[in-house]
Parts: C-alpha cells; sequence; structure tokens
C-alpha cells in the first residue's frame, strides 16, 4: 500500500511542477502593463499570454480611435519597434519614471522557465512557428507560444500553455531573436534584409544567424538555402531538411512524398497551397521528431493544420459577377513573391493578378534589382499591380517609388496601381486604403480570376472590401 502512496505523491509533484509552467505570468512584479502599440502582431501575442494572469493591461495605438487612459497605477510599459520615441504616451510614461522594456524582452521574460523552440531566418518563420504550435497541441504537450500570425485553428496567435515547451517565432529584423536561449532552433534562410538594422550587412547578418544557431541544443538547418548547405557541409550534430539535395528530412515536392533518414517514407498531406510550405512542414516536423513526437502523430497534425491569417487566406471564393477567388498574403521581400507567385499558378487559375504593396523605401531600394528580377519572371499572360510604397517607420525616399519600379521592369503585364482617391496620412499613405485602390482592382478582373493581395503594410485594410 505504502509504494502506491509513494507513486502517487510522486505524481502530485510532477503535476505541481508542470502546473507552475501555466502560472509563471502570474510571478510578475508588476500590476499594471501598458502596451504601446499594442495592435501589432507581436504585441497581441504578449497579451494573450498575459491574460488570465491577473495582471492588469492597457493599450494604446495609433490606429485606434480611442486609446485605453493613462491610468496613475500603470508600473510598465511594453513598447514595440514600430513605436516612435515622439509618442505621447512614451513621453509621458518615462516622465513618470515607469520602467520601459522593448516587446523582446517581455517575451524573453515569458519564456525564460520554459525548453525555448525558436524559429527564424528570413523566410517561412511565421508559417513554421505556427505549424510547430500546433503539432504540439495536437500531441498532447500543451505549449505557450507566441506566433508573428494567427493560427486558424484557434483564433489566437499565443498562448501560456501547462507545458514545458515555449514556441517563439524569433524576430530578426531588429536582432531581437538574439535575446532568446533556444533548446532547438530553427533555421529557414538566410538573406539579405532589414539591412538599415544591420550595419554590417549581409556579413553582419550571416554572422548573426550562424551564431544563434550555435546557442542551440538541436539544431534544424534548411538545406535549400545555399548558405546553410555549405554550413552543414562544415559542422556536425546538425538535423538538415530539404526539397533540393539529400538531407535528414527530404520533401518531394510534385509527389508530397517525404523521406526521412532510417524511418522511410511518407505522404505529406497538407491543406496549405505552395511548395514553399511543403518545406515548411518539412522542418517543423523535424523539429517535432527531436521532441520524441512520433512521425505519424506530427503527419497527423499537420493534416489538420488550417492555416494562418494573411498567409495565402482565402477570403472569398466567388467574388462580384466575375466569379473571382481572392486570396491575402503577407509576402513582401522578393523571394517571398516569388515562392507565392509559383504557388498561386500551381493553381492553374486561367489568369492570376496579383496586386502587391512594397513595404518601406529602405527595403525597396536595398533590394531593387531582386524585386525587378522577380517581377520579369512573372508570366506574359497573368497581371502583376504594384502599388505605392507603405510607409511606416521610415520616410519617403526621392527616386525610390512605385511607379519607377514598375518603369525599370518594363513589362506590359507589370503595372502601376494608380489611386482614384489620393488622401494622405502623415506619413504618406493612403487614408482609406479602399477608396484608393479597390476601383482600379476591379476594373481589371475578369470571368475566372485569382485575386491575390500582398504586402506587409497597410494593403490588409482592403481585404475586407472583397469579402
Amino acid at each position: 500500500m505504502g509504494q502506491y502512496i509513494d507513486f502517487a505523491i510522486i505524481f502530485f509533484l510532477i503535476k505541481a511542477l508542470v502546473n507552475l509552467k501555466a502560472v509563471v505570468v502570474t510571478k510578475l512584479k508588476y500590476k499594471h502593463i501598458r502596451f504601446l502599440g499594442a495592435a501589432g502582431i507581436g504585441m497581441t501575442a504578449l497579451t494573450q499570454i498575459l491574460e488570465g494572469s491577473g495582471v492588469k493591461i492597457s493599450r494604446s495605438d495609433l490606429s485606434y480611435t480611442k486609446n485605453d487612459p493613462l491610468d496613475a497605477d500603470i508600473d510598465l510599459a511594453v513598447r514595440s519597434t514600430a513605436v516612435p520615441e515622439t509618442d505621447p504616451d512614451l513621453i509621458e510614461l518615462r516622465a513618470r519614471g515607469v520602467e520601459i522594456w522593448h516587446r523582446s524582452d517581455m517575451l524573453t521574460y515569458l519564456s525564460s522557465d520554459y525548453k525555448q523552440l525558436v524559429v527564424t531566418g528570413t523566410h517561412g518563420k511565421t508559417t513554421c512557428t505556427a505549424m510547430l504550435a500546433h503539432v504540439l497541441v495536437q500531441a498532447g504537450l500543451d505549449p505557450s507560444y507566441a506566433v508573428g500570425g494567427v493560427l486558424a485553428n484557434y483564433g489566437n496567435n499565443g498562448k501560456a500553455g501547462q507545458g514545458e515547451y515555449f514556441v517563439l517565432e524569433g524576430d530578426e529584423s531588429d536582432k531581437s531573436y538574439l535575446k532568446s536561449k533556444p533548446y532547438v532552433a530553427l533555421l529557414t534562410y538566410v538573406e539579405p534584409d532589414h539591412l538599415e538594422n544591420y550595419p554590417g550587412g549581409f556579413e553582419e547578418i550571416k554572422k548573426c544567424f550562424l551564431g544563434f544557431l550555435e546557442t542551440a541544443h538541436y539544431k534544424v538547418i534548411c538545406l535549400d538555402d545555399p548558405l546553410l548547405a555549405d554550413y552543414a557541409a562544415k559542422h556536425k550534430g546538425l538535423v538538415t531538411y530539404s526539397s533540393k539535395v539529400d538531407a535528414d528530412y527530404f520533401i518531394d515536392i510534385e509527389s508530397r512524398v517525404l523521406r526521412v533518414r532510417g524511418l522511410g517514407e511518407y505522404k505529406l498531406e497538407l491543406g496549405m497551397h505552395g511548395g514553399h510550405n511543403l518545406v515548411n512542414a518539412c522542418g517543423v516536423l523535424a523539429v517535432a521528431c527531436q521532441l520524441g513526437i512520433s512521425i505519424e502523430t506530427a503527419l497527423k497534425a499537420l493534416a489538420s493544420f488550417k492555416g494562418i491569417k494573411r498567409r495565402f487566406e482565402l477570403i472569398n471564393a466567388s467574388y462580384g459577377i466575375h466569379h473571382v477567388r481572392i486570396y491575402d498574403d503577407y509576402a513582401h521581400h522578393p523571394t517571398e513573391l516569388s515562392a507565392l507567385m509559383h504557388g498561386a499558378l500551381a493553381m492553374k487559375p486561367k489568369r492570376l493578378v496579383m496586386v502587391y504593396q512594397p513595404h518601406h523605401p529602405e527595403r525597396t531600394k536595398q533590394l531593387w534589382r531582386d524585386f525587378v528580377r522577380v517581377m520579369r519572371e512573372f508570366p506574359a499572360e497573368h497581371l502583376l499591380l504594384v502599388a505605392d510604397i507603405y510607409v511606416a517607420r521610415s520616410k519617403h525616399i526621392e527616386g525610390v517609388c512605385s511607379e519607377r519600379l514598375v518603369a525599370e521592369v518594363g513589362r506590359e503585364n507589370v503595372r502601376y496601381l494608380a489611386p482614384a482617391a489620393a488622401s494622405l496620412d502623415i506619413q504618406g499613405n493612403y487614408k482609406d486604403m479602399v477608396a484608393a485602390l479597390k476601383p482600379g482592382i476591379d476594373a481589371v478582373l475578369q470571368d475566372g480570376d485569382l485575386l491575390l493581395i500582398t504586402g506587409a503594410g497597410n494593403i490588409a485594410k482592403i481585404v475586407r472590401a472583397f469579402q
């Protein structure tokens, strides 16, 4: 009888220790946290994680018609990278002596007691992070997670779980991923981007990513990326995945057959379109297996994955008199645009009409040649409309504009999407995106078109008008 009591006590203690993970957020010494730039996707993940913790939360954002009041009891402010130094709330809270954290500091704190599963890279990190969180949920591991996109299965992008793992998207745009301490690091692709935050250029980007990789207990990398393939040839102790070369986890895009070294072949069923998403799923399977999840369980979970908001998201299956299928996506880097285009063309539409809003003048200038190259690849029988560049944390740059970009592409089927109305806000963006762009889009639609709206700026505001 005594041994059963002992086992019961041990079980109770283990369960209690696990449950402590769920209440770690309640150990914050702060009583009222103000989120500045609260509408950003990274900030919503944090507030969702803190739900039910007992911590009072208030919010402000430029997109809000009315912010929460600046109560006297605010004892911590969390700001996103998008919040300028001139933000009135930030100025007021600093004057009060309130402690200010960056978004990444809060994420680091909330995940510090967990085994961190960190997904980063120039492309695919949001999709991989979301897929991985879903696989762990379906495997019964009840993870915590913070994702840069809303998971369609759960309607959120942040959650505090009771399991030992915290799945988080490592943001390379401001180097904040370097604050994490990965138990598993999944590195997708390494390409030039956000060069304004890397004074050393692409060499600094490579150094940061590869240095980060070295800090992980398990390292999972994509050999489709030439830099990572070269890295793998010189280093041991890696888990690799690919659609192009031999790897521990190899996915054949055409047949969707997954070959796992030492385990055999499997059929990968995935509801998301595009070969790039099959590669993303391949990387997630590699991570799942390192955690002891069976390949069968992981494959079943991926088959039930419903996708992410703004990642090739179906908005309307039959819009207007032309019965146009409409999708929304977040792609904004040249490589992402190319993958998105090929993914959409693989669906064999009668005609693809892609509407793209470039994101930030700096990025457009830095990657100008790549944008021109990718846009010239757009098949002549399909149509690419390029809207004006979105400006957020930056300013317009003379000579860097969509009209000039389209002119340099020099293709009849790549056109500048001129605004029908041009009332601008203080940053030079259209105040009413629907009034500005929808008439021009409607005017070109034909029977059987597939309309794909993409960009990381405010282009998403026109999507609801097509629902």
